[in-house]
């Protein structure tokens, strides 16, 4: 069947936005210092965190992600092995690129947020929040990508980890992520453990609206935390971006559950 020159230019440009480059796959999941469902990673061995690093790099080669965020993750911990389960879990799951920043590091333990990536992670960096008083402080780390396929649109990643104790904390770690992340005009894609529901406005809608971001389903109960049955876990990308697919794992290798989240850059309408 001919088709006509109109049909044609629709069709093409359709192949072209859900074409090979267009969409890539994103992973978050907080690993819980390599316990799996353990109660404390005190009482396992290093033996144990290895095996259970092995069972989430086995995750993350049957998804294929594209980044994968973490939190919760170790570089140098007495109490999980004293090795870097970053560089572990990218050599297991065979990622190129790696880049993992510290917020809690005194006494023997060092770990905080990573990134993982097929392609190149640029202009890395690691912000720590204010540490509170008795309890590990947070942050989130950022770098930069090159949306597949077109190298002259660079994209910033985070991946960052909330206060999980009190609202007031984590609005004021929000506001410093605004504080960096605001000036920094390219799209974004924020992934993580926010600690937090949707519903309070003055954390995840504030942080939404002041950067222009936008999640899947915000108000469906799509529990990643399942000791609370609650959403704590969340993907924000800019409105640059619209989502294919969005869904949480079933892979018990954490308490939190990893989310999966499939993005494609927003397909600009067409003029006749």
């Amino acid at each position: 069947m001919k088709l006509s020159s109109l049909a044609l230019s629709i069709a093409l440009f359709a192949s072209s936005a859900l074409g090979e480059g267009q969409s890539i796959k994103l992973m978050s999941l907080n690993i819980a210092h390599a316990r799996a469902t353990g109660v404390t990673q005190l009482l396992q061995s290093d033996e144990d965190a290895r095996e259970n690093l092995t069972h989430i790099a086995a995750i993350v080669r049957r998804e294929s992600p594209h980044v994968v965020a973490f939190q919760e993750i170790d570089k140098d911990s007495f109490w999980n092995g004293s090795f870097d389960h970053g560089v572990f879990i990218a050599e297991q799951a065979n990622y190129p690129h790696v880049y993992t920043g510290s917020h809690q590091k005194l006494l023997s333990l060092d770990y905080g947020t990573a990134l993982m990536s097929r392609s190149s992670l640029q202009q890395s960096m690691t912000i720590s929040f204010e540490p509170p008083m008795a309890r590990p402080g947070k942050g989130f780390v950022l770098s930069t990508i090159n949306w597949p396929g077109k190298d002259n649109l660079p994209v910033d990643v985070v991946s960052l980890h909330l206060d999980f104790l009190t609202t007031d904390k984590r609005r004021r770690e929000i506001d410093r992520i605004i504080k960096i992340l605001e000036p920094r005009k390219g799209p974004k894609i924020l992934m993580g453990d926010f600690n937090t529901e949707y519903g309070d406005p003055k954390l995840i809608p504030y942080l939404s609206k002041t950067l222009n971001l936008h999640t899947w389903q915000p108000n469906r109960n799509l529990a990643t935390f399942p000791t609370l049955n609650s959403r704590l876990d969340w993907v924000l990308v800019s409105q640059d971006f619209e989502f294919l697919d969005y869904r949480v794992l079933s892979d018990e290798v954490s308490d939190h559950m990893a989310i999966i989240a499939e993005i494609m850059l927003r397909r600009e309408p067409i003029h006749l």
